[in-house]
């Protein structure tokens, strides 16, 4: 089976860090790799322990790690910024990503337009697993804002519809359950689900006060690609 860029370097960073300098014979014939590329990866791997904080991402976890602060920070100024393909480079290349992954504008376009296509595949993912049922139904959010006192804000996703606007510091479930709308478990509403931020007094709000489904924001959720693969983009040769 083939292995990814990414998978071929650490084999060459973990022979190194185990075994010390040898030849490349030695570890190419160790790591069924060819000489050119663990020469190519011991490189790179040199121009990166010239930085000796970066040592960490190496490493299975802080590749992980690595990978989850480019695509936030290609989400939230990237997407939601509208931050260019242009300028992130050089906000990277600033705290030596580029010595780890693919940084350039066309690597960070595509990974742009990646992550667009997972948000959606995410939200029609939830919509197909919280299709409403008859009758009258919600779909709601809920929040805190921090304008000031915590302010526990809880609204219907469709219309907009603020249920209820409470401030607080006390973000226990009883908190969050105690303004609901009077008599709504004998009005007939539905909730079909409750997106929040995957904190307990959420959850329990959905299914204990709501008896509804919990739906995690797309970025509070331990997200990962289905395949479990991240896009090539973010290789390095």
């Amino acid at each position: 089976m083939t292995s990814t860029i990414r998978g071929r370097r650490h084999q060459v960073a973990d022979y190194l860090k185990a075994q010390g300098r040898v030849a490349l014979r030695v570890i190419a014939e160790a790591t069924g790799l060819s000489r050119s590329s663990v020469h190519r990866h011991q490189q790179s791997i040199d121009r990166a322990e010239q930085h000796p904080e970066l040592k960490g991402w190496d490493s299975a976890v802080g590749y992980l790690w690595l990978v989850r602060l480019v695509i936030a920070v290609v989400y939230h100024f990237g997407i939601k910024q509208g931050g260019g393909a242009e300028s992130l480079p050089a906000f990277f290349k600033a705290i030596h990503v580029d010595t780890h992954l693919g940084c350039s504008p066309t690597a960070l376009r595509q990974l742009k337009h990646w992550v667009e296509a997972a948000i959606v595949a995410y939200g029609s993912t939830q919509a197909e697993r919280c299709q409403p049922t008859e009758g009258q139904g919600v779909w709601l959010g809920a929040d805190e804002t921090f304008f000031g006192l915590p302010t526990l804000v809880l609204m219907e996703l469709a219309s907009g519809f603020i249920f209820s606007e409470v401030e607080t510091e006390d973000r226990t479930y009883s908190t969050w359950k105690a303004p609901l709308p009077p008599g709504w478990e004998s009005a007939g509403w539905r909730c079909h689900a409750l997106v929040g931020d995957e904190a307990r007094a959420l959850i329990k709000l959905a299914t204990t006060g709501l008896g509804t489904v919990s739906v995690a924001d797309v970025f509070h959720s331990t997200w990962r690609p289905a395949n479990g693969n991240w896009p090539q983009t973010l290789g390095r040769d």
